[in-house]
Order: structure tokens, then C-alpha cells, then sequence
């Protein structure tokens, strides 16, 4: 069974919000750590500035993330190397039980290409580092580690740098 993938600009808030809470309680059961509170309010803020792509299979929405030149964290708190144009990924979620085990990958690879095409050199990343299958994932994928914070909210701040010269398909920017 093949299951086809289709990523779109979010336009339903409550859609996303829906799909976050549910992907952040399954991780809090299987870290056995508390779920994060997400405001609804930012959910709705990031879907209307078009940084919240969805994606989609047979019209059930079973991922989304969000990415974007807008700093998701504060990118100025010196916990990462320099960067001329960063774009930052945040509010990765999957639909929890969905049969494709490969969807958290498909998802942040989007992120990647997202960047990529836009001309940024860095995408980076804040993440708890409680979820050590999301931080061994993104590692794969080449971010590197540059900061935690072990005091509560436990947080990793994350970067992966996009070679200059690359853009979609390996072509020039």
C-alpha cells in the first residue's frame, strides 16, 4: 500500500493545534515526561504568517511543521554559532499511530527543502531533550547539538548548516 504524501500552507488553525497536542501527548506517555502547553493563539499566529505547512494523506492531516526566517527562540541568547540567514523549525508533530514510520523524516526533510530553497544557510532547531528518538533523528540528518538547558522547560538548541550553492535538487541558488 502506498501511501502518498502532500505538503500545503496551513490554513486551519485548530486543524494544527489539534494535531500538535495530540503528537505532544503521545510523546509525554512514552517519555513518561509532561506535555508541553501550546497556546492556541500562536498556533493561529503562525498559520496566518504562512509558516505552517501540513501535510496530508487521502485528506487526513498526519503531519505538520512549522519553518521560517522567523526565530521560534531566541536566537540571540548566543547558543548557537553565526548564521547570515537562518531559518528555524519548530512544532514538528505526527499523528500518532499513523502507519508510516518514516512521517517525523518526510517532515523534517520538508523543513530542509523549505529552507534550502529559500537561500538559507542554517535551519535551526529547539527541542526537549527527553525526546532522545527526535534528537537521534535530527542528528542523522546532520543538525548538531550546540546547547542544553536542564533546568525546566529542558531544552537543546539545534542547527543544521545548508551548504552554500545548494537549492533544490542539488542546482544552484
Amino acid at each position: 500500500m502506498t501511501m502518498t504524501l502532500y505538503w500545503q500552507t496551513a490554513r486551519d488553525a485548530q486543524t494544527v493545534h489539534a494535531l500538535v497536542e495530540e503528537s505532544d501527548r503521545a510523546a509525554a506517555l512514552r517519555t513518561g515526561t509532561p506535555a508541553p502547553h501550546r497556546r492556541t493563539a500562536a498556533t493561529r499566529h503562525l498559520v496566518e504568517q504562512g509558516s505552517v505547512r501540513l501535510g496530508t494523506v487521502d485528506g487526513l492531516p498526519v503531519a505538520t511543521v512549522s519553518v521560517g526566517a522567523m526565530p521560534s527562540f531566541d536566537a540571540d541568547a548566543g547558543r548557537l554559532p553565526y548564521s547570515r540567514t537562518p531559518w528555524y523549525m519548530q512544532r514538528l508533530a505526527v499523528r500518532p499511530g499513523f502507519p508510516d514510520p518514516f512521517l517525523g523524516l518526510r517532515a523534517i526533510r520538508h523543513a530542509i527543502e523549505r529552507a534550502t530553497a529559500a537561500g538559507a544557510d542554517a535551519l535551526r532547531a529547539e527541542a526537549n531533550p527527553d525526546l532522545s528518538d527526535v534528537l537521534a533523528l535530527l542528528t542523522t540528518l546532520g543538525f548538531v547539538r550546540h546547547a542544553t538547558m536542564d533546568t525546566a522547560p529542558r531544552r537543546t538548541w539545534l542547527q543544521l548548516p545548508i551548504p552554500r550553492g545548494t537549492g533544490p535538487a542539488g542546482g544552484p541558488r
